[in-house]
């Protein structure tokens, strides 16, 4: 009897484990197989750009609004809808679980360990949980069969989860890992998030990924600096808990059970220890406060520390981020500096005056040579009559008409208006400036005519 009680203990125990290897090889190869065909990477956990990863890079981008308010994909034959079915013969066969389990619903996965357990997948938890309230306690070859959800072996547990994290959100983050099954970020009764979740997987290896890239790094959900922190799932059978033909019989159990539920009478032995038992308890309620509020006051220090840091991190960025733009407006200024300077100084044929060519024409034969005339015996050459008999006619005009010239104002006397023109020759030269002397007297002043040897050039070579 203790055997039999013992193996059927044992049951719990199978739950966790029985097919999962095999199971997993199974939908391994399944999964490499719909891969090959489909032309998808196999799943496998970690971001992408690292080995086995199967979803979509974590770079830090925000996810759009129509990314989390798209309907999730409801999935079928999932790890929740797995059935663990105890207490079963050796010589149960696959055909008849199936005929047992077939009008609950549809059935994807049937292994029979042969050591007398099996699992089932059943499409939906619903179809799950029908076929659980129906067929545990029915008898099966003489024994009774105990059906139970197996253990989801592919489930985290989320904790430090911010306050704005919805289930959309959970899914889309940890889908980066693998593919994930189910996501939940759990209220309490009123709806208030707890900062907990649940996450689950397809398979192992993508939660194995996920639990070991978030433990050896820093993985943040939102702009909140609080990194999360993951751990296996250890399932709890709230449901329907332990059962009295789950217990196995043992004397010490029988001997503990010889006396039912009391109270003990007062200044008895059971009641002095009760009171201690119970002074105990409340110590350690009150540890765990005390230590809950430590905790809790070493939480806000390091939030208003690291906003306070924050803040000099980006006053510190924002200075680097001037002195850049500060250095480039230095650098653009010395390159416009240095252009103006190679401006002016560059080639000029006449420094003196800015580089601008303020000149005449270049003289032919150098300084002293009078500009070349027209050749010999053409029109306008040096002996052509006309222009001796033009030249008199000027210098006799001008004597007349000097003299009877009258100013009514004192002209500028920085201005030297040019001298009469001679055909061939152009204007003259305007007279050279000098001092009070009856030579340099200008004849537009109203004074004589200059008495020097003042001669064109003509009549001194007539002479």
């Amino acid at each position: 009897m203790q055997k039999n009680n013992r193996k059927g203990g044992d049951d719990k125990d199978k739950r966790r484990g029985g097919g999962d290897d095999r199971r997993d090889n199974r939908s391994r190869r399944s999964g490499n197989n719909r891969d090959h065909h489909t032309g998808n990477r196999p799943g496998g956990g970690g971001p992408k750009g690292t080995p086995g990863s199967g979803g979509l890079l974590l770079s830090g981008a925000p996810l759009t609004e129509d990314q989390l308010m798209m309907e999730l994909p409801k999935k079928k034959f999932t790890g929740r809808c797995r059935l663990f079915v105890g207490n079963l013969t050796n010589d149960t066969t696959e055909v008849e679980l199936k005929e047992m389990f077939a009008p609950h619903g549809d059935i994807s996965e049937c292994y029979i360990s042969g050591k007398g357990f099996a699992f089932l997948r059943m499409d939906t938890r619903a179809h799950a949980e029908s076929a659980k309230e129906t067929i545990d306690g029915k008898t099966l070859h003489g024994r009774p069969v105990r059906v139970r959800f197996a253990v989801h072996g592919a489930a985290l547990k989320i904790k430090e989860l911010p306050t704005s994290v919805s289930n959309e959100m959970l899914y889309h983050a940890f889908s980066a890992f693998g593919e994930v099954e189910r996501a939940v970020h759990i209220v309490d009764e009123k709806g208030k998030p707890t900062g907990e979740g649940i996450v689950e997987f397809e398979r192992k290896p993508s939660a194995q990924e996920a639990l070991n890239q978030i433990r050896e790094r820093v993985f943040l959900m939102t702009a909140n600096s609080r990194p999360l922190t993951v751990e296996p799932l250890e399932p709890r059978d709230e449901d329907d808990g332990l059962a009295e033909r789950m217990i196995p019989r043992s004397p010490a159990l029988m001997k503990e059970r010889e006396i039912g539920p009391r109270f003990p009478p007062s200044n008895s032995f059971e009641y002095i220890y009760g009171k201690k038992w119970k002074e105990l308890y409340e110590m350690e309620r009150k540890k765990r406060e005390e230590l809950e509020a430590e905790l809790s006051e070493a939480r806000r220090r390091l939030e208003l520390d690291m906003e306070v840091a924050y803040q000099d991190y980006q006053a510190q960025m924002l200075r680097e981020d001037l002195q850049r733009r500060q250095q480039e407006l230095e650098r653009l200024e010395e390159q416009r500096r240095m252009r103006a300077q190679n401006g002016s100084r560059g080639p000029s044929s006449f420094p003196g005056f800015g580089g601008i060519d303020r000149s005449g024409p270049p003289m032919q034969g150098g300084p002293g040579v009078p500009p070349p005339g027209p050749p010999q015996g053409m029109p306008g050459g040096p002996n052509d009559p006309n222009i001796v008999q033009g030249v008199h006619k000027l210098l006799q005009m001008f004597k007349n008409d000097v003299p009877n010239r009258q100013f009514q104002q004192q002209p500028n006397p920085g201005f030297f208006p040019p001298g009469p023109s001679v055909p061939g020759r152009g204007p003259m030269p305007p007279p050279l400036m000098g001092g009070p002397g009856p030579a340099f007297q200008m004849p537009f002043q109203g004074g004589p005519p200059p008495q020097g040897d003042f001669r064109p050039p003509e009549k001194r070579m007539r002479r």
